[in-house]
């Protein structure tokens, strides 16, 4: 019974909003200091108790998108399991195409329900499992900058030798003084992440959205929300201090060499920092939607550190280590590779995602993909402000209005029309300008 269910899991939920509802402080900075968060355990309290007639009255209005009754519902106690948020993004899946099939204009519930379905994800994520690795953060010193110049940036051995030193760079944002790397087993369900439910996904790009289905538009949208949470609460950032850069599919395939941008096909990805290409990156995601070993065979994502040398290792030289492992049959170009580094790999599940800050102290690289296909999907955040006179040159400005947010979301994310590339790039900017006030409710404006 739906009922049943509900009540099973109103507990649980309530524990996780309440857990969502201030940001975890910093972690303090150490090396490597790694740290598995089992789900978090439900608190004893004494708490409102919801009736069978109120989990009803919620679904009921989840389904009727009624935003109105479902926040006086959430106001008086009651919380929304992953079943009830499922269904709320169902019922706006509908609700959007209804209106675009009328041709009306998208009712203030849409983004009202879909900001109570992003409060509902957060307080989900924060009962699942997450594996954090505490790091000091780093940057290149100002004479590794002069020495290097821009060569550090996609040159396997230049970027490893990059003279670093202890801070957080930055440049024009306000990160967290702390850093981390942080894998979340489960951050989407096996729902989530099916391809066979969500086909265009495995392609997805904000430039292109014409003949793209507002389902695949509100569930990609709903995922990079929850990145962009997911981070603030692991770094005690001001939500609106957060903004995507850059969010989009990426097909890996065996055999195929990169041509054109990062949204390009290859079978690799060199060793890099992601602030390194983009002074803007400040924290990154990448989300997988296959899974290594089922769908695609080498391509782990691979952290790439300095290596922690033993007593017995510093009294070794460069000669003696690259004879080591030319003895064990290791090419010239791999040994290069290897020396003086220490690597982490991560092979790719489905539904898993890797959260981390953009910095130097991440360097990472993803490796050859020897058959199949790998699809992820690679979001890349700042904290650099956007100017208000940036708002004042759009058409419409800053929302004002739960009637203006839903207009942003229509015009701007689900309006399925033709554009010309310069005006794509446009609503591109536009949107990701725009996108905490799309999807955080006024009060939080």
């Amino acid at each position: 019974m739906i009922i049943s269910k509900l009540e099973s899991a109103a507990a649980d939920a309530k524990a996780a909003a309440k857990a969502a509802a201030a940001p975890a402080p910093p972690a303090e900075p150490a090396a490597s200091a790694v740290v598995s968060e089992p789900p978090k355990q439900e608190e004893e309290k004494e708490k409102y108790v919801p009736t069978e007639a109120d989990n009803l009255a919620l679904y009921n209005a989840v389904l009727d998108v009624d935003a109105t009754k479902v926040t006086s519902l959430l106001q008086k106690g009651l919380t929304m399991n992953e079943e009830t948020t499922d269904a709320a993004f169902w019922s706006v899946v509908k609700a959007v195409d209804t209106a675009e099939k009328e041709d009306k204009p998208l009712s203030a519930d849409v983004p009202q329900m879909l900001h109570h379905i992003f409060d509902a994800d957060l307080a989900h994520l924060l009962t699942r499992e997450q594996i954090r690795t505490n790091l000091t953060c780093m940057q290149p010193t100002e004479s590794g900058l002069t020495t290097h110049g821009m060569n550090y940036i996609f040159d396997d051995s230049s970027h490893k030798d990059l003279p670093l030193e202890e801070g957080r760079r930055c440049e024009d944002g306000s990160c967290c003084d702390a850093c981390s790397r942080n894998i979340f087993p489960t951050f989407a369900t096996d729902a989530e992440s099916d391809l066979n439910t969500f086909p265009e996904i495995s392609s997805f790009t904000f430039n292109d959205l014409e003949t793209v289905s507002s389902a695949t538009i509100l569930h990609f949208t709903r995922l990079v929300e929850r990145v962009r949470r997911t981070m603030a609460h692991e770094y005690g950032l001001p939500l609106k201090s957060l903004l995507p850069l850059q969010a989009y599919s990426r097909k890996y395939v065996a055999g195929t060499t990169q041509q054109g941008g990062g949204g390009g096909e290859g079978d690799f990805v060199t060793l890099h920092t992601d602030e390194a290409t983009h002074t803007g990156y400040h924290y990154s995601c990448v989300l997988y939607l296959s899974t290594a070993g089922v769908d695609f065979e080498g391509g782990d994502f691979v952290f790439n550190d300095p290596a922690d040398k033993t007593e017995k290792d510093k009294n070794k030289s460069e000669d003696e280590e690259e004879e080591e492992l030319e003895l064990m049959g290791i090419s010239l170009a791999e040994q290069i590779r290897r020396a003086g580094r220490k690597f982490t790999p991560y092979s790719p599940q489905r539904g898993a995602a890797v959260i981390f800050s953009s910095g130097w102290e991440n360097m990472h690289e993803v490796e050859k993909i020897t058959s199949g296909v790998r699809y992820a999907v690679p979001c890349f955040f700042t904290t650099c402000p956007v100017p208000d006179i940036a708002y004042d040159q759009m058409v419409a400005g800053k929302p004002k209005t739960n009637e203006d947010i839903a207009d942003d979301w229509l015009h701007l994310l689900l309006a399925h029309r033709e554009e010309l590339p310069q005006e794509s790039v446009g609503r591109v900017k536009e949107l990701l300008m725009k996108w905490h006030y799309m999807c955080a409710p006024l009060d939080q404006h």
